[in-house]
């Protein structure tokens, strides 16, 4: 944990594509509103079920609180493995975690120390195995264990080289860090909260373990990190705030970094040297039916171009949100056929489940191993997704789903930017 006096220090600091200015400032502490469990209490709640688990002991090394002024997706821009971790992570939870879906909204303040979301990670030193729980707006689940092989445990910085260091970093003497309350109240004692305020929507991470998200670091010995994020909004791109602060395992103030980042590549970020825009890249299509559906499957990678089209060499591109893409789906002739409503529910167990709408075509968006991530359709206030807004990487998949009287044959699907902060191309022709 950094240890930085008080003081505003008129430099600034780039680790890693981040812009920091070493400044702490402190403000009056406002009420305090809780919008969530603290830590302690999401522990409690899933701690019974953990324990019920086969192959424990499980050792808690990692805790990620997360309180979003806003529709909010971790895995847009946040992991130092982006899509490496992500297709790997989907693959084996199929729900809502820090690598699917969007995050409930925060409605509290800051130093509460509350969240609506909480993830918690195991380790199991006997079987090598890492248990990923988690606590959603009241709804807790425990997921099956993953061998610490698996790509997933890559999210952790540093976590895979020594698992047995991390999980012995959080409880200690049988005894665990302060909760997030008192953590939480310590660092709005001393940020300037006015600034904090004045760019909102962000997310407050709350950490204990390995570093997770790209700027922060490795938080050893139960330090807690408190950090304030701009990226993973619905709507929002562009160079965002990101402050990097906490607290020693006691509450205690450790000191703080106030910068920024990009959300998303741009041709006119002034922090890239070389501007850039998003290509669709489009692998070849499959197709499956019923008498009434037909499934159009479409694997993608998400790759950097310069602005004249030609491709960097880059097929992993970080910082595109589905809220960012629409589509079209035209005739050979360039006739554009009509978007229909999504038949497809949240987290079916296949895209079968996922019926023709006799009215238009829609799209289902898989991760690499073919679970739901969201779909697009039309609705009552036009096109839109029916998740505000998760991450669209490299591996996954579009299923375009339509009546199976439909002629597919020549059918071009293509791929547009909804904001002007980034570009984006591509199509696919069946």
């Amino acid at each position: 944990m950094l240890a930085l006096s008080a003081v505003a220090i008129a430099c600034t600091l780039v680790v890693a594509g981040v812009v920091y200015d070493l400044t702490v400032r402190s403000s009056a502490v406002p009420e305090s509103v809780a919008d969530g469990p603290s830590f302690y209490q999401a522990l409690a709640d899933l701690n019974g079920s953990v324990d019920n688990r086969t192959g424990g002991p499980w050792s808690l090394f990692s805790v990620i609180g997360l309180a979003a002024q806003g529709d909010f997706s971790p895995n847009v821009k946040g992991y130092y493995t982006l899509n490496l971790s992500v297709n790997a992570c989907q693959l084996d939870f199929n729900g809502l975690t820090l690598w699917n879906g969007s995050i409930p909204s925060f409605h509290g303040s800051f130093n509460s120390g509350t969240a609506p979301f909480w993830q918690l990670a195991y380790y199991s030193n006997s079987t090598n195995e890492v248990l990923i729980a988690t606590a959603a707006s009241g709804v807790f689940r425990v997921y099956s264990p993953i061998p610490l092989s698996n790509n997933c445990t890559l999210s952790w910085t540093d976590f895979r080289i020594n698992p047995s260091f991390w999980a012995q970093q959080i409880e200690q003497n049988s005894s665990l860090p302060v909760n997030t309350p008192l953590a939480a109240q310590t660092v709005w004692g001393e940020l300037d909260t006015g600034w904090i305020t004045r760019n909102a929507p962000l997310v407050e991470v709350l950490t204990l373990g390995p570093a997770i998200f790209e700027g922060t670091q490795d938080i050893q010995g139960g330090s807690w990190g408190v950090d304030f994020i701009g990226c993973g909004f619905a709507g929002i791109t562009g160079v965002r705030p990101l402050i990097s602060s906490g607290t020693d395992r006691n509450g205690q103030w450790a000191g703080s970094l106030n910068g920024s980042t990009n959300c998303a590549v741009t041709e006119t970020d002034p922090q890239l040297a070389t501007p850039l825009a998003y290509q669709l890249l489009f692998a070849n299509v499959t197709q499956s039916g019923t008498p009434e559906t037909t499934w159009i499957q479409v694997p993608f990678q998400v790759a950097l171009a310069f602005p004249n089209g030609s491709l960097t060499g880059d097929y992993d591109g970080w910082g595109l949100a589905n809220w960012m893409v629409r589509f079209n789906l035209s005739l050979p002739d360039g006739e554009l056929l009509p978007l229909g409503s999504s038949g497809c529910s949240g987290w079916v167990s296949s895209v079968t489940d996922c019926l023709a709408n006799e009215s238009g075509w829609y799209i289902v968006l898989l991760s690499a191993g073919g679970g739901w991530l969201a779909s697009f359709g039309e609705t009552s206030n036009g096109p839109a997704w029916d998740v505000p807004v998760t991450a669209v990487v490299s591996h996954q998949q579009l299923v375009v789903v339509v009546p199976s009287g439909w002629p597919t044959s020549g059918l071009r699907l293509n791929a547009t930017s909804t904001t002007s902060f980034s570009m984006l191309t591509g199509s696919s022709t069946f």
